[in-house]
C-alpha cells in the first residue's frame, strides 16, 4: 500500500483513492494534446504504468475514452453526454439571452446568468452594459456561493443541510473585508434571502461592484439566477431595490419560456 500513497494526500480508503487517480486522469486528457499514450498519461499523473492502464482499461470498456489508432486516449463522448442529458441548461442558453440582452439595455448595468456547479457559482451567459465603465465577467468564470448574488439567492433554495456540508467543504474564504465570514451569519443572510426574495452582493466579492441577485423559477434545483450588477458608485442600495421590477420580470419571462 505505501508504493500507492501519493504525495500531499492522507491516508483514505482504497475505493476514495481509485477515484481520485481515474479523475486525475480525466482532467489530464481533458487538457488536450494529441491524444497521450499510455506511458505520457502515466508520466503526467506521476503513477504506475499498470495503474493507470486498469484504469484506461476500464474507461475505454465503458465508452467514455476513445483510443486512436496511434494508441493515444481521448474523452469520448458519451461522458460530456452525461451532463447535456441531466443539466436543463441548453434550454435556459436558449431562451435566456435575449431577455437578458433586453433587460441590460433597460438597466444600463452587466447582466449574468449563473447556476451552481460543483459547489461554486459557474457563469453559463452574460450580457454587458453598454456603459464604458461597467462589471464585467466571462461565461466560465468560477465564483464563491456566499461573496455573490447569484450564489446567495441559489443556495437560499437549499435545505439547511446541505448548505451546512458545502459550507464544509468549501469553508468561507473572505474576498473583501465585506464578505461573510461565520456559518451564523451566512444562516441570517439566508434567512432575509428567503423572506425578501432576491440576493444583494454589497461589495462583497470585490470592492467597488455591487449586484442583485433573483432566482429563475422552473429552472431545476437549486437551479439558476440572473443578477445585475455594477460599479458601487453608480449601483447605490437605492438604485438596486429600483431595479428590482426590472430584475423580476425579466426572471418571470426567462420561466414562462421554459414552461416554468
Amino acid at each position: 500500500m505505501q508504493g500507492e500513497k501519493r504525495k500531499g494526500k492522507s491516508a483514505a480508503p482504497k475505493q476514495v483513492l481509485v477515484l481520485e487517480k481515474t479523475l486525475d486522469i480525466l482532467e489530464q486528457l481533458k487538457r488536450g494534446g494529441n491524444g497521450p499514450g499510455l506511458a505520457e498519461v502515466a508520466r503526467r499523473v506521476d503513477m504506475p504504468k499498470a495503474t493507470v492502464y486498469r484504469i484506461l482499461t476500464t474507461l475505454e470498456t465503458r465508452g467514455y475514452l476513445d483510443r486512436e489508432a496511434d494508441g493515444g486516449y481521448r474523452i469520448a463522448g458519451k461522458l460530456f453526454a452525461l451532463q447535456r442529458d441531466a443539466s436543463p441548461g441548453q434550454n435556459l442558453l436558449r431562451v435566456a439571452p435575449a431577455i437578458m440582452e433586453r433587460l441590460a439595455a433597460e438597466c444600463r448595468e452587466t447582466v449574468n446568468l449563473g447556476t451552481l456547479d460543483g459547489g461554486e457559482v459557474v457563469v453559463i451567459a452574460t450580457a454587458e452594459s453598454p456603459q464604458s465603465v461597467r462589471m464585467t465577467s466571462k461565461v466560465g468564470n468560477r465564483r464563491h456561493v456566499h461573496t455573490t448574488g447569484i450564489g446567495k439567492v441559489l443556495l437560499a433554495t437549499m435545505a439547511d443541510a446541505a448548505v451546512k456540508r458545502l459550507v464544509k467543504v468549501k469553508g468561507l474564504p473572505r474576498m473583501t473585508a465585506n464578505s461573510i465570514g461565520k456559518r451564523v451569519a451566512l444562516t441570517a443572510e439566508l434567512e432575509r434571502i428567503r423572506l425578501q426574495g432576491y440576493a444583494v452582493d454589497d461589495q462583497e466579492n470585490e470592492i467597488d461592484g455591487r449586484c442583485v441577485a433573483m432566482r429563475i423559477a422552473g429552472s431545476g434545483e437549486p437551479g439558476a439566477a440572473l443578477s445585475i450588477s455594477g460599479p458601487e458608485f453608480r449601483m447605490d442600495l437605492k438604485r438596486v431595490r429600483a431595479m428590482l421590477p426590472l430584475l423580476k420580470r425579466a426572471c418571470a419571462d426567462i420561466a414562462r419560456e421554459l414552461g416554468g
